[in-house]
């Protein structure tokens, strides 16, 4: 489904269509999948790359009707269909574990070098430092590492914790992160469930770098944290914001956080706000992209 067509012709004209919609020419890129799927009508990344073209043109019914399709046609959305849905506010829409493992799988063999030549990137670092400055000279015996990734936080964290266990959806992600040695165990799962799965008040330090931008509703995350963290234990994050209230998916396919959600629901939670800063751990084509890190205490 992903990989080819199994029509050369199909998958040539695919190619050229892929092109034209990076290069912004969306008319041209959807009279090329228009060609593509002349020929392999039910190949669904022509569907989806049609979809977006249509997007891109302001065909937004058009669009939509195209990504329920495939939404349909693929049940894990590997494909990310409920992703653009989401970001277009339609019913149905959601980013799915399906699309984040799909997504971190493909990007893992590059990631780490992607992420900080061309991005930029230094959540971890910003997380260390934050919470090197709210917990001063303590070492933490248990940290538990959400959405690790390759193994990024628990460097930064050397030094500063005697155990890290973390967990991911990407088994791809979660090879690279073995080989740092760092984990004393990982484990392939969702955040929510994984907590669930830890002993009550067993851990002193929770850390989600970047992680949250792929997560709409945090509340269960919250309220498990919570209930896995020891007293006066620390849950240090980074969310990506935008100025309005609640949440909302972007047109980058991220989940973009209300400053006051996040402090509200966290009260809710029975955190105590330990500190708040506005700060860009990434870029986007060169442009800082908004955001916080937060440490909170239970």
């Amino acid at each position: 489904m992903l990989h080819g067509s199994g029509d050369l012709l199909a998958d040539r004209r695919y190619a050229y269509a892929e092109a034209a919609l990076a290069e912004g020419d969306a008319q041209a890129a959807r009279d090329l999948y228009v060609q593509t799927l002349e020929r392999v009508e039910q190949w669904l990344p022509a569907q989806l790359g049609l979809a977006k073209a249509n997007l891109a043109l302001n065909r937004i019914d058009d669009a939509i009707t195209g990504f329920r399709k495939i939404a349909a046609e693929d049940p894990q959305d590997i494909l990310g269909a409920r992703a653009h849905l989401a970001r277009l506010g339609a019913e149905g829409g959601a980013l799915t574990p399906g699309y984040v493992s799909a997504l971190f799988d493909d990007y893992a063999p590059r990631f780490d070098a992607h992420l900080i030549t061309a991005l930029d990137y230094h959540a971890p670092d910003i997380l260390a430092a934050e919470i090197k400055r709210v917990a001063e000279a303590r070492t933490f015996h248990r940290a538990l590492d959400l959405g690790c990734g390759t193994g990024l936080m628990a460097k930064a964290l050397e030094g500063q914790a005697s155990e890290i266990l973390g967990v991911d959806l990407s088994e791809r992600m979660l090879e690279i992160a073995r080989g740092t040695g760092l984990y004393t165990r990982l484990d392939a799962a969702d955040c929510v469930d994984w907590l669930a799965g830890e002993t009550a008040e067993s851990a002193d330090l929770v850390i989600a770098a970047d992680v949250f931008c792929y997560i709409e509703n945090l509340e269960p995350i919250f309220r498990q944290t919570h209930r896995v963290l020891e007293k006066s234990g620390l849950f240090s994050f980074t969310i990506q914001t935008h100025a309005g209230s609640g949440w909302r998916v972007g047109d980058d396919l991220r989940v973009h956080h209300g400053l006051l959600l996040i402090e509200e629901m966290a009260r809710e939670c029975g955190f105590v706000l330990a500190r708040v800063q506005p700060t860009s751990v990434r870029k986007d084509r060169g442009v800082p992209v908004p955001g916080a890190v937060f440490v909170l205490e239970r």
